[in-house]
């Protein structure tokens, strides 16, 4: 996540999804990991989290969650650029938010200690949530990233998952489909492989298709979970595809 990214279509999936996930459920929290990475001034350079043009064009678009389409309308108008924003209890009931910068900058070898303390902050800020959101900005890592790069804050690397996963809790991961070879759907079945030969229970993924391609990794989710997050895809029609466990790992859609 970039506060420059604040109230773009990025923001109206994964905030829908989210809502769409723990409405109704008031004896749920939800915890959300902005994942905020900061970047240098001169790293403003392209046309990233620039895609606000739904805002006005709420015929097509407001259907798929008018009260979260608005407060993001408002937002974009108010031009608040900061995260804080999305943390209104009015859209985010009994929700708790981790928002402290992912540590990237200082000396290279003292950036992994600092990541870690930073981990651990995060964690238990979020120990007592049911509901575990972690938003990245460009997802899971690739294997082998080392900390010590600054591009390491824009990824969440799978032990970290299996942290604040603690006691097979429901935990959503969102990643930025890349080029990989072989395609997304390979890429979805490639990264859910890796979750699940850490120990992690891939239960669907929602696919999101507006502008880039983003999936929504969805762990240790019961079944009404699976059913709410079937119902969202449907609600959203040809923006976004529900895909089990089965579809995943067998590419069978």
């Amino acid at each position: 996540m970039q506060d420059r990214y604040v109230a773009d279509v990025g923001d109206y999936v994964k905030c829908s999804i989210l809502r769409g996930l723990i409405r109704g459920h008031h004896d749920w929290s939800l915890g959300v990991a902005w994942w905020l990475f900061r970047p240098f001034p001169n790293e403003h350079h392209n046309a990233d989290g620039g895609h606000r043009d739904y805002l006005s064009r709420p015929n097509d678009w407001k259907q798929f969650d008018p009260d979260l389409f608005e407060a993001l309308a408002t937002i974009d108008k108010e031009e608040k650029g900061d995260v804080r924003a999305l943390e209104d209890p009015r859209l985010f009931p009994n929700a708790v938010f981790a928002r402290d910068p992912v540590p990237c900058d200082g000396p290279f070898a003292q950036r992994p200690s600092q990541r870690r303390r930073w981990l651990s902050k995060t964690k238990a800020q979020l120990k007592d949530c049911d509901v575990v959101f972690l938003d990245p900005d460009n997802g899971i890592a690739p294997e082998g990233l080392r900390l010590t790069l600054r591009r390491a804050g824009k990824c969440v690397t799978i032990e970290e998952i299996e942290e604040l996963a603690q006691r097979h809790r429901t935990t959503i991961v969102y990643h930025h489909q890349t080029r990989r070879k072989g395609g997304h759907r390979a890429e979805i079945r490639h990264l859910a492989a890796r979750l699940k030969e850490s120990g992690l229970e891939v239960s669907g993924a929602l696919r999101a298709r507006p502008w880039s391609p983003r999936v929504f990794f969805i762990l240790n989710g019961d079944k009404e979970l699976q059913d709410r997050a079937k119902a969202i895809a449907e609600v959203w029609g040809d923006h976004m595809l529900w895909l089990t466990a089965l579809d995943i790992l067998e590419g069978s859609k």
